[in-house]
């Protein structure tokens, strides 16, 4: 029979207590939220201190001082390196020219800055005072167009003397064929018309181009206004040169007229 423990009656139990059936309680995490809110509050005042402890006191601060810029190109500062071997010359140091300043700036260096505007202005008023110049028209006052265009009051009795009480004259088209700087303030535009005039009021006839030139002054509020009245000019002859041979051809319009045109 192999050893084995002999029979017994004796019943054996084990004891185990409630409380370790239970779930543990969870660790209480606010003490680690606290370290950690401290802890970035101590770096962020070790910032702050570092800052202010480098920070350049008021004597380690370079004064600025203003320099007055001038419009004209400033002189430059011009450095010499040194020759090799030594004795070279110190650099050298050219001073700033100082600023030009300008007492008060005329109507001439006003109307240069836009000089290619203030001519177009002059070139249309010009053509305005020369359109209403040579119309007339019976249905209209001549002198209160005029004085309109050209900024200036006329004496009395001043206006065209006509040859009939019907006479009248238009103007188809005009246009400046040039403006000249008179002065610093004055220009001179030749202004080109084209006129449909009838001496008794029925039979029309068109004239062939007229030169009229027109003195006028800018005024200081730029305003524009006349010197005097148009005046005509004589015509210039035009030296005519052959026109090169080209191909022609005659191009019919909607009125059956056929114009010849080069190809």
């Amino acid at each position: 029979m192999p050893n084995l423990p002999p029979p017994t009656d004796d019943q054996v139990s084990e004891h185990l207590p409630w409380e370790q059936l239970t779930i543990p309680p969870q660790p209480d995490r606010k003490l680690l939220i606290y370290g950690v809110a401290a802890g970035l509050i101590v770096v962020v005042l070790g910032v702050v201190v570092f800052r202010h402890l480098n920070r350049p006191t008021a004597s380690d601060l370079v004064p600025v001082t203003p320099i007055a810029v001038a419009s004209e190109p400033l002189a430059t500062t011009t450095t010499l390196l040194p020759v090799a071997g030594g004795g070279g010359p110190a650099p050298a140091t050219v001073a700033l020219a100082e600023p030009e300043v300008t007492a008060r700036i005329s109507e001439a260096d006003l109307m240069a800055v836009d000089r290619e505007g203030t001519e177009r202005t002059v070139a249309g008023t010009a053509e305005w005072l020369v359109l209403e110049f040579f119309t007339i028209d019976p249905s209209d006052v001549w002198t209160e167009r005029v004085q309109a265009a050209s900024g200036l009051r006329l004496p009395d009795g001043v206006a065209p003397e006509l040859s009939s009480a019907g006479t009248v004259s238009y103007v188809e088209w005009t246009r400046t064929r040039s403006v000249t700087r008179t002065g610093s303030d004055t220009y001179r535009a030749l202004v080109l018309i084209r006129r449909l005039v009838a001496p008794d009021g029925v039979g029309f006839q068109r004239l062939p181009v007229e030169r009229v030139e027109v003195d006028l002054r800018v005024q200081a509020d730029g305003r524009i206004r006349a010197i005097s009245l148009p005046e005509f000019s004589p015509p210039t002859e035009t030296d005519l040169v052959l026109m090169p041979e080209t191909e022609l051809a005659w191009v019919e319009d909607s009125a059956g007229i056929g114009w010849p045109m080069t190809r």
